[in-house]
C-alpha cells in the first residue's frame, strides 16, 4: 500500500522532469566554425582576422527558437573585396555537422567611402560577417 502511495506521487515529478528535458534538447542546436577563406592577399585582412571577427559573430547568433535540433558547420569566405570604395563580400556556407549536407550559402556585403585605415577595414569586414551571419537562424529554420 505505501509502495502505491509513493508511486502516485513520484509520477507527476517524473512525468515533468521527462517533459521539461525533452523540450530542452528539441531546441538545442550547435553552430561551430569550419573553414575560413581569404583567397587574395591584397585585400588587407588576414586569417587570423577574419576567423577572429567569424566566432565573434557566431556566439550571438540566437537559435534558441529553432524546433528542430541541429549540429551545424559554418565555413566563411571573403569572395569578393576592392579598395576604393572599400568593400567586402562574405559568404558564408552552413552544413550539417553529422552528414556534411549542404543547407545554404549565405551572402553578406558592406562598404566604406573614403581612405580607411585598420580599424574601418575590421568594421567593415565586420559588418559583411553580420550580413551574412545574422541569416543563419533563418536558413535552419527554412531546412
Amino acid at each position: 500500500m505505501k509502495s502505491s502511495k509513493l508511486v502516485v506521487l513520484l509520477a507527476p515529478i517524473v512525468l515533468a522532469t521527462t517533459v521539461v528535458s525533452g523540450e530542452a534538447s528539441a531546441s538545442d542546436t550547435s553552430i561551430a566554425l569550419g573553414e575560413v577563406a581569404v583567397p587574395e592577399a591584397s585585400c588587407g585582412v588576414d586569417h587570423a582576422a577574419l576567423r577572429t571577427a567569424a566566432e565573434g559573430e557566431l556566439r550571438i547568433v540566437d537559435v534558441s527558437k529553432l524546433r528542430k535540433r541541429r549540429n551545424v558547420l559554418v565555413s566563411v569566405a571573403i569572395i569578393g573585396s576592392a579598395q576604393a570604395p572599400l568593400a567586402f563580400t562574405v559568404n558564408a556556407l552552413l552544413r550539417d555537422a553529422k552528414t556534411g549536407t549542404m543547407l545554404a550559402i549565405l551572402e553578406g556585403r558592406a562598404r566604406a567611402e573614403g581612405q580607411p585605415d585598420a580599424d574601418v577595414r575590421k568594421q567593415v569586414l565586420r559588418a559583411a560577417l553580420r550580413g551574412a551571419v545574422r541569416q543563419i537562424p533563418d536558413a535552419l529554420a527554412a531546412n
